[in-house]
């Protein structure tokens, strides 16, 4: 139930047809987990916690570095050198106290990723680099929670929807992880540190849409961003037969089967 404090501090979103009062509580009572609370992370962190989803997950073993401040907006000169899922938990905190955050100040591996994915109605991931990725991808694939995943890189962005056995994979499309010098890296290459505010609230509000049952996404479809020319293109994805994850004869059964390389590629 909400209480009367909620009931005002929500009441945009309940004018909403599409929401409501029982959409309203429907968001209250979702666990999402965003994985990376970075550039894409800290936009749909903020916009996650004030549409008041009851509790939010935050996963990132980094700490703050002075180059993060042109993008990630959960921080300030004050949280250099402090871990960003600590930060990032402080700061949503302070912004809703109504809901819960947990926040894990570890790197994701297949030794750990079903304990802190229990229970998660949706994953948010937006970490920087392909090993997270596909850890994620074929976690969320094999414990069934429908994940969106974007990332970034100079003026362009990506969001795709997964809904896994009803929707193609992000194996789907890129099958395994590049090779780490075929891949420029923000270090290389740059990206505008508004982007990741655009592409991480596409996130946040496909996230909202999907907790409170709305239908239309991108769900099975991947959107590509052009901030430059500001153009926006969905592409339906079908599922993959050869997909090592998700197509006809998968070699990937278990959490224990994913195999992923490690590597240092800074997408985000």
């Amino acid at each position: 139930m909400l209480t009367t404090q909620e009931l005002t501090r929500y009441s945009r979103n309940i004018l909403l047809s599409e929401v409501g009062r029982k959409g309203q509580e429907k968001l209250k009572n979702s666990i999402v987990t965003v994985v990376g609370a970075g550039g894409l992370g800290s936009p749909a962190l903020y916009y996650l916690a004030a549409a008041g989803v009851g509790e939010i997950r935050i996963v990132d073993s980094d700490k703050v570095d002075l180059t993060n401040l042109q993008r990630q907006i959960l921080y300030s000169g004050e949280s250099l050198n402090k871990n960003k899922a600590e930060e990032a938990e402080s700061v949503i905190k302070n912004l809703n106290s109504n809901i819960k955050i947990v926040s894990y100040q570890e790197r994701l591996k297949a030794s750990n990723i079903e304990e802190i994915f229990h229970g998660s109605h949706l994953i948010l991931e937006g970490s920087d680099n392909f090993e997270t990725k596909f850890l994620v991808n074929d976690a969320a694939f094999l414990m069934n929670i429908p994940l969106i995943i974007a990332g970034i890189l100079r003026f362009e962005g990506q969001v795709l929807g997964i809904r896994p056995k009803q929707t193609s994979c992000y194996r789907c499309i890129f099958h395994s992880p590049p090779d780490a010098d075929s891949v420029p890296n923000c270090a290389e290459a740059g990206v505008i540190g508004s982007v990741a505010g655009l592409i991480g609230s596409i996130q946040a509000t496909e996230s909202i849409k999907f907790l409170l049952g709305l239908e239309e996404g991108l769900f099975g479809s991947i959107l590509s961003v052009d901030a430059r020319s500001m153009e926006f293109r969905k592409i339906s994805i079908p599922r993959n037969k050869a997909c090592p994850l998700c197509g006809e004869s998968p070699s990937i059964n278990r959490i224990d089967d994913i195999v992923i390389k490690s590597c240092d590629w800074d997408l985000i």
